[in-house]
């Protein structure tokens, strides 16, 4: 069947009948959102007809808002939004990985530690290896000699730093949505 509208839709008024079949809902449900406020009555109408607009405006915002009673109502969307956003954040994790653009904390912490403990033994050894060579020299020549041996560490800590490789995990799981979160 085929309606045409001739007055105002915001004044539109159906049966509940045919508002629930229009909605996909039975009798009882349709008088649970009379109840619950959402399906508007029409004040003026003796058969109990319902406001087309208002009800369907009501309804639609209804689903979209809470879902859930009391204090532990919850957005549906805005939780479905963040959860989708998180998925793609982790996708793009597991991705920075894959490409090498992105270690594990702990990778970077072992091969740091490792190059900064070889460099802290560098540093101390500076004075046993220097020390008899630097008797009796002038305050220029140990400040000469020192100031060599410092920038050589510096230089080869430099190098160490850049030259440092990191051990990937490349178990990059095909279902982003079913992995499991890394230390990162």
């Amino acid at each position: 069947m085929n309606y045409k509208l001739n007055e105002e839709i915001t004044s539109c008024t159906v049966t509940q009948t045919n508002l629930g079949r229009a909605l996909g809902l039975s009798q009882q449900r349709i008088n649970q959102l009379i109840d619950e406020g959402i399906v508007i009555r029409d004040d003026f109408d003796k058969a109990g007809r319902v406001m087309l607009y208002d009800s369907l405006q009501n309804f639609f915002l209804s689903k979209n808002a809470t879902l859930g009673e009391g204090s532990n109502n919850v957005n549906f969307w805005k939780e479905k939004g963040l959860h989708e956003k998180a998925k793609r954040e982790l996708a793009e994790v597991k991705l920075a990985k894959t490409r090498g653009e992105l270690y594990e904390a702990s990778a970077v912490e072992g091969v740091l530690s490792e190059i900064l403990t070889n460099f802290r033994s560098k540093l101390l050894g500076l004075p046993a290896k220097y020390a008899a060579q630097l008797e009796g020299k002038s305050r220029a020549k140990i400040y000469q000699l020192l100031n060599s041996a410092v920038e050589e560490n510096l230089i080869e800590l430099a190098a160490g730093l850049e030259g440092a490789t990191f051990e990937t995990n490349q178990d990059v799981e095909e279902d982003f949505g079913e992995s499991r979160p890394t230390d990162t």
